[in-house]
């Protein structure tokens, strides 16, 4: 793994460059990542929180949310479906390169990432109250199954110290995720990430 799984120039780009703010934290750090043969990160940072089960989009955001914080690549995966998508939009980028697009393993590696980082003494992710989280219907006609959640302008927050430095952002686009559903049985649904999409404009 080269330095983008950390800086996701990605920008933090699961998480930190989500509205393009592509945050430098990860830009100080070059991490060895992890292959196949290593094993999980987990939660060798902090001890793990209590995830919420994945039956609801709503528990799942939350979990995807504890898992980044925790630097929990297991739980990670359990969050995002394995043909997940995210796209993020830096307007500032000159048309043909403003799309960044990343993968269940991008998303993965870059929490395992955090996760080696020796400097990264703590990071926050916030995107406010579940309860001002918008659930919409999907907007896939070829999967009316899949919910949507709009995280409205001004919602998300991210802070990591790196070192001495603190690298903070803020939304300044409404940004949308979406889930695809797993029936098990009657009334046993788990939800997971299929899609993430947000437009920014940069730093």
């Amino acid at each position: 793994m080269d330095r983008d799984s950390l800086e996701r120039d990605a920008g933090g780009g699961a998480v930190m460059r989500r509205a393009g703010w592509v945050l430098a934290v990860m830009a100080t750090a070059v991490l060895s990542g992890c292959g196949d043969d290593d094993p999980p990160i987990g939660c060798d940072v902090c001890p793990p929180p209590g995830y919420p089960a994945l039956t609801t989009p709503q528990n799942t955001l939350e979990a995807m949310q504890k898992a980044y914080v925790a630097r929990d690549s297991v739980e990670a995966k359990q969050v995002y479906d394995p043909s997940y998508v995210g796209n993020s939009t830096n307007l500032n980028d000159p048309p043909g390169s403003q799309v960044s697009t990343f993968r269940f393993s991008d998303e993965v590696d870059h929490v395992v990432a955090l996760a080696k980082s020796t400097t990264i003494s703590s990071i926050l992710l916030d995107f406010g109250p579940s309860s001002s989280w918008t659930r919409l219907s999907s907007d896939d006609p070829s999967h009316p199954e899949w919910a949507v959640l709009q995280i409205g302008v001004g919602a998300f927050h991210a802070e990591i110290y790196d070192g001495p430095t603190l690298y903070s952002a803020q939304s300044t686009y409404p940004m949308t995720f979406t889930f695809i559903p797993t029936v098990v049985a009657p009334g046993d649904t788990t939800w997971k990430i299929v899609r993430w999409n947000e437009i920014g404009s940069g730093i």
